[in-house]
């Protein structure tokens, strides 16, 4: 089956109608005028052979002064169609035989009609020398016919030329209509086939790709919708992804945290057995065995981060101000950031809504993102933290720093575990605080610019009037 284009079937069958309808109506305008130029002649023409006859002009002494008044031919036949007297100076051979001749004025169709008149003047159109005329009859005595010829010729030419101009303008207006109707379809067209590019484009695994909208009607609509879809796709495909690095880490850190663990504790409980030995009483002996300890509680730490990254984890959620847990946290970090320097700025609303959240599982994840801004500020700077309300819907926890900042190629990398640019650490820390957002049903967000410094923003959702966040995230 063969197929056609959009804009092919938008602009044929339009353009198909209106040619047939210009030609149509062109047809019929030029039949309406001949039709109403040759009624007036006919007229004009009557009254002009009424007067003849009323005059009794029919001697022919008289018919060239006929023909010279009116512009007219004068015929006169015998009863037995033969030739009488005529005006018409030039016949050819065939036509000035009487028989034919006959045959070509239509006396034998008139004829009964002159025998039995009923009132009105008899006429035909007839053609001679290849000359349209329009033939009055009158019948004489003795049987004899008079015919009255008045040339149609001027008929005929203002046909033609109205057939030429209705007809020119007939072509002119259809290829007026068939261009506009091309830039139409094409106007509608171009941008279906820019969506159907982008839809390749998108088939192919490119959820990147983005429509221009370049219309403000329904096909803008689709393209908006499209643009929309692609994005909610690349988001569920980035979540997916997400999801299974999530759960492939899960397992890999809940066996390594399994397999260190256990070693860890005995080299603990062996290094602390040591130090109650008389024989390592020694200063000397004392500190290797304090490094020891610190370094086993540093991997213990580590072990510890693996195994909350990897199991369930079970929300203990309570309505309460989130103010008081931030106070709580920087209190106990306050020594800390006095001793890398760094100048704390608290602007915490006074009245914080309530919300529900699990306050230890917030504490966590608060701690981890200001000890990401300590990390980022080696020599000093100023830690602000500040608690901000979005249009009474969710609860924001905003801490900003004075840091180096993060490389914008990094920026798409930070939640993803394992991910760290540092000499120390897992690359957990924010994957934690993550997920520890979105089990309450929020969300984390984070700006930065290198060398400037980073702004991370923790979002709590507030409960829907009558419903608690259990519910919610249920």
């Amino acid at each position: 089956m063969r197929r056609y284009s959009i804009q092919t079937k938008i602009v044929l069958p339009f353009l198909l109608l209106f040619a047939v309808v210009a030609v149509v109506l062109s047809l019929v305008s030029i039949e309406i005028f001949a039709w109403k130029y040759n009624e007036q002649f006919t007229r004009e023409t009557e009254g002009w052979f009424d007067t003849i006859i009323e005059t009794g002009y029919f001697n022919e002494e008289d018919h060239e002064k006929l023909k010279r008044a009116y512009s007219v031919e004068i015929m006169i036949f015998g009863s037995d169609y033969t030739l009488n007297a005529t005006t018409l100076e030039e016949l050819s051979n065939v036509e000035s035989d009487w028989t034919h001749l006959a045959d070509k004025i239509r006396l034998r169709e008139v004829k009964p009609y002159l025998e039995n008149p009923d009132g009105n003047s008899v006429t035909r159109d007839v053609t001679i020398n290849g000359k349209p005329y329009k033939v009055f009859y009158l019948p004489l005595e003795l049987g004899r016919i008079y015919c009255f010829l008045r040339p149609m010729d001027a008929i005929a030419e203002a046909k033609r030329t109205l057939t030429w101009y209705m007809l020119s303008i007939a072509v002119l207006v259809t290829g007026l209509v068939a261009l506009i109707s091309h830039l139409i379809g094409r106007n509608l067209t171009n941008p279906i086939k820019v969506l159907v590019d982008s839809t390749a484009r998108v088939a192919t695994g490119n959820l990147d790709e983005q429509c221009k909208i370049k219309t403000h009607d329904e096909i803008g609509d689709l393209a908006a919708a499209f643009n929309q879809m692609t994005r909610d796709l690349k988001q569920s495909r980035d979540k997916l992804i997400q999801a299974e690095r999530l759960a492939t880490a899960g397992k890999m850190s809940a066996s390594f945290a399994h397999e260190i663990r256990n070693p860890l504790s005995s080299m603990r409980m062996l290094a602390q057995m040591l130090m109650q030995k008389p024989e390592m009483s020694v200063e000397k002996h004392q500190q290797s065995l304090r490094y020891i300890l610190e370094e086993i509680e540093r991997v213990d730490v580590i072990v510890k981060g693996l195994m909350d990254f990897s199991g369930p984890t079970a929300l203990n959620l309570a309505k309460q101000p989130i103010a008081p847990v931030l106070q709580a946290v920087l209190a106990l970090m306050e020594a800390n950031l006095s001793h890398h320097q760094i100048e704390l700025v608290l602007d915490v609303l006074p009245e914080t809504p309530e919300i529900e959240f699990d306050s230890d599982k917030l504490k966590q994840a608060f701690m981890n993102v200001v000890l990401n801004a300590m990390e980022a500020m080696p020599q000093g700077g100023v830690l602000k933290v500040s608690t901000i309300t979005e249009e009474n819907k969710s609860v924001g926890i905003k801490v900003a720093d004075t840091g180096i900042g993060i490389p914008e190629e990094d920026l798409a990398h930070l939640f993803e575990p394992f991910f760290t640019r540092k000499t120390r650490g897992t690359g957990l820390g924010l994957a934690n605080v993550k997920r520890i957002l979105e089990e309450h049903g929020g969300h984390v967000d984070i700006e930065s610019t290198l060398g400037a410094g980073t702004t991370v923003l923790m979002w709590l959702p507030m409960p829907v009037s009558g419903l608690s966040n259990k519910e919610i995230l249920a």
